[in-house]
């Protein structure tokens, strides 16, 4: 309500803010507002026309705010009343496609300025196409082509998880770029893999899997580095994740699943492993041909208890 009020005075870094801060915002979800459908698709016009004259910043901001935004109302198949404000911006930008337009404004707004992207921003960018799994037609590339190929002459400049995000944007639209891919996995190497996050290292690795540009000698870095850490801070998808992205690529490292086989075997429960990454990983090591059969049970006996919960 505050931005509608006041968006002829806002500037078009508050106006990013305001994008920004929504899916917090939505996180709360304080007393519905039965005109918020009419004030929103105002704030989305006034971005809209502004487009043209936001910095580098303001559009990475916007971008990622809004796509952070459809991810969340998109997520699952949860229902809502038609006056909940999820509801209310998940016809906007979902069922009334909205976010084409908005993303194609911010794609063709973002061309002329890429080389004055700073690392950051331009991953925060490239992930918010990826989040809504865009990647727009520009004067005869596409998006992708053309951050991409700004990505490769600053990426001594990106941080782990700038790297990991991109790196993931570029698999979910599905964007060829093997240049790209072999010069992240050369700064990739010689980083210090200490500063990666459990989710970064798995985000790179599966993402490295997926687009088939696996380097084996970059999984065996990222291997020997997660075998030599402890496993305590990686979360089931991370594990999960890991051990496919090993088996997809075909790179042996049974120590590897060796360690990620007693981890998961030593838990106490599997509870928090969703189906998915039980059988992703159950595959990944049949695959790699590693046998593990205090795992397999451990797994076995938790469907078996599932089963019988049911």
């Amino acid at each position: 309500d505050l931005a509608r009020r006041n968006l002829d005075s806002m500037s078009n870094r508050d106006i990013a803010a305001f994008w920004s801060g929504l899916p917090r915002l939505l996180h709360k979800r304080g007393a519905q507002d039965p005109n918020l459908e009419e004030k929103l698709r105002c704030v989305i016009g006034t971005t809209c026309t502004r487009m043209h004259s936001f910095q580098c910043r303001d559009l990475a901001q916007t971008s990622l705010g809004i796509a952070k935004t459809i991810s969340q109302v998109s997520r699952g198949n949860q229902q809502y009343c038609a006056d909940d404000p999820l509801q209310i911006i998940r016809g906007l930008f979902v069922k009334e496609s909205q976010c084409l337009s908005i993303f194609d404004s911010i794609a063709s707004s973002t061309v002329n300025m890429l080389n004055e992207f700073e690392a950051r921003h331009l991953s925060n960018l490239i992930y918010s196409f990826g989040l809504v799994e865009r990647n727009p037609d520009i004067g005869g590339e596409t998006l992708f082509d053309v951050s991409g190929k700004t990505a490769v002459r600053i990426l001594q400049t990106f941080k782990p998880q700038e790297l990991s995000n991109m790196l993931w944007a570029f698999v979910k639209v599905d964007a060829k770029n093997s240049r790209l891919f072999q010069e992240t996995g050369r700064v990739i190497s010689g980083i210090n893999l200490g500063s990666f996050k459990p989710q970064e290292l798995s985000n790179v690795l599966w993402s490295f899997a997926k687009s088939g540009e696996a380097d084996p000698e970059l999984f065996r870095v990222l291997g020997n580095h997660i075998v030599a850490r402890r496993l305590n801070d990686f979360q089931p998808q991370h594990l999960s994740n890991i051990a496919w992205a090993f088996a997809t690529a075909e790179v042996s490292y049974p120590e590897l699943f060796k360690k990620i086989g007693d981890h998961i075997a030593g838990q106490d429960r599997l509870n928090l492993f969703n189906p998915q990454s039980l059988s992703n990983i159950s595959w990944a090591f049949a695959t790699a041909g590693v046998s593990h059969p205090q795992l397999f049970n451990k797994i076995g006996n938790h469907i078996a208890g599932q089963d019988r919960l049911n």
